[in-house]
């Protein structure tokens, strides 16, 4: 499904990036002009052969001396300046867990920025190999691995290396588990089975030895419905005490899932995005016209305040978008959910639900609220009575916490993002502006986010349509009809949405696919290994003729 040898690299593949979304700010300057300068780097290693993240701190030679004191000075104006960074408690909870002080955590992790490896195909279920090693010259530094899920930490220890996986529980306090990955001056090879059923990461150390987590976030493990793995792993380096340097060695990463003869797979070509409002036509239109001309599209959250002053022209396009263009509809909840007693939420939910549903004509499919103001408690709701998703939470734009919107102030971070394929779900408000209001992306940095998708061959669609092929790649299953040495038939099921498969032949140059129900032949991808992937729809009856040579096959009728 994916595999990376870095050892054969000569150059950083372009779905290879570091990326940091601020580092500028006075917090940051103080935080540098107290504890030194951090810089990282990616590059390739000649001996040993790999991808190398290094991360280096240069200290402040008049502070040197003067650190506890200096600490003490300016300790409380920093931490007054992380306050507003760190809202959410489980950020203090997991410092106090790691043994790690907040104001290094948030710091660091702003001033370095992080490596992404992109390129992972979306799975409910699947494992990742991971091959390298870490240097460092203080054992108390390490490195945070954020694979889909979860929270892990690897470091050194009384010359050994261990990786502890941290979780939420329900009472809110942050559990882990440590696992010994090997002796320090041997390189690691680990797995991470990603279980998007059970809501678990398994880690399997080479000896044979493993253990089993929760994802981190606890509203994430309480989704009603099944999970599907992001397609990035992240790695952040943190320096302690006197520590000057720490780099990890990447030699290989892979990603593999249960294959049958027919597998359902996830599409790493789909990237997600929507828009909240929709704000008014002339703050929209040009960047949706973009958008359509390229063939993508899109979700649009419809707010209701903003739906009732809707003219009847603005309410005709607003249709048309969805019905003619493949826009998907969900709901904005014009009022922040958590702020309600629950019963009155669950009534605001099914007030808007029914007022989208009669004005646009199409059953929303996912949901959000004010100001992201609302909980797994809400999506629970959504999901078991109106069947819609949950756009927010850490299995959707909140993977990464501090981006959130598609807009400028995040643009530092999306566009090395986007240009290396990055799938990762966006929303924003306005598109046509230049430059754009807070929280919306001007028009000139919207196009070339949509041109850097489509220079990756990668296609911009609505986030019901990302999540269904996500999750079909459980859900679906086929049944062979008919085999042959030259042909054979299968049926799909679904669930009523499209799903990506994967063939497993040997195709040749003559190798044809027909879809049965429609009456005609179609194109597919042929994979390295000969075998072929190709879109599905439910119920659909399919013939793959595995070498038709000079013959010519009609299409059969289902």
């Amino acid at each position: 499904m994916f595999s990376q040898d870095y050892s054969k690299n000569d150059s950083i593949p372009n779905n290879v990036f570091m990326a940091k979304l601020q580092g500028n700010r006075p917090y940051d300057r103080l935080y540098s002009a107290i504890f030194g300068t951090l810089e990282t780097q990616v590059l390739f290693n000649d001996f040993p052969k790999g991808l190398v993240y290094k991360t280096t701190k240069a200290p402040v030679l008049s502070l040197c001396g003067l650190l506890p004191v200096t600490y003490s000075v300016f300790g409380s104006g920093i931490n007054r300046c992380t306050e507003h960074l760190l809202k959410s408690p489980d950020l203090h909870r997991f410092c106090e867990a790691a043994s790690f002080t907040p104001v290094h955590y948030q710091g660091q992790s702003r001033q370095t920025g992080s490596l992404y490896i992109c390129g992972f195909t979306p799975m409910v279920k699947c494992t990742y190999h991971i091959s390298m090693d870490i240097k460092m010259d203080n054992l108390h530094s390490f490195v945070e691995l954020n694979s889909p899920g979860s929270k892990l930490v690897i470091q050194e220890i009384n010359d050994g290396t261990i990786l502890k996986s941290y979780f939420e529980s329900s009472s809110g306090d942050i559990g882990s588990e440590i696992i010994f990955l090997g002796d320090a001056a041997e390189k690691l090879d680990f797995e991470i089975m990603f279980d998007g059923c059970s809501k678990t990461n398994t880690i399997f150390a080479k000896d044979g030895k493993y253990i089993v987590t929760p994802f981190y976030n606890f509203e994430r493990q309480r989704l009603p419905y099944i999970d599907f793995s992001n397609g990035y792993l992240k790695f952040t380096s943190f320096l302690t005490g006197k520590g000057r340097y720490l780099h990890v060695n990447i030699y290989r990463i892979s990603q593999r899932a249960d294959r049958k003869f027919i597998t359902a797979i996830g599409d790493r070509t789909l990237v997600p995005f929507g828009l909240d409002g929709p704000h008014v036509r002339n703050t929209t239109e040009k960047g949706i016209r973009y958008l359509n001309s390229k063939d993508n599209r899109g979700t649009i959250w419809f707010d209701i305040e903003l739906l009732e002053q809707c003219s009847d022209s603005d309410l005709e396009y607003l249709r048309k978008l969805v019905v003619n263009n493949s826009w998907d509809a969900g709901v904005h909840y014009s009022e922040e959910l958590n702020s309600l007693p629950h019963e009155q939420a669950c009534k605001v939910m099914d007030e808007g639900y029914s007022y989208v549903y009669e004005k646009i004509g199409r059953k929303p499919t996912s949901w959000c609220s004010m100001r992201n103001r609302d909980n797994i408690t809400h999506a629970i709701y959504a999901y078991e009575n109106l069947g819609m998703f949950w756009r927010n939470g850490a299995s959707g734009i909140h993977a990464e916490r501090d981006i959130g919107n598609l807009d400028d102030d995040t643009w530092a971070w999306w566009e090395p993002a986007s240009g290396a394929g990055m799938v990762y779900p966006a929303f924003t408000h306005e598109l046509d502006l230049e430059p754009a209001i807070k929280y919306s992306i001007s028009c000139s940095k919207f196009q070339n986010w949509v041109d850097n998708y489509n220079s990756n061959k990668m296609t911009i669609v609505s986030f019901f349509e990302y999540n269904r092929i996500g999750r079909n790649t459980y859900d679906a299953s086929f049944d062979i009809l008919q085999y042959t040495e030259s042909f054979f038939v299968f049926r799909a099921h679904t669930k009523g949405f499209d799903a990506l498969v994967n063939v497993n032949i040997s195709a040749g140059d003559n190798t044809r696919v027909c879809d049965n129900t429609l009456e005609q032949f179609f194109s597919y991808k042929l994979e390295q290994d000969k075998s072929i992937t190709f879109r599905v729809k439910n119920n659909h009856i399919y013939s793959v003729y595995l070498d038709s040579g000079n013959k010519e096959y009609d299409c059969p009728v289902d």
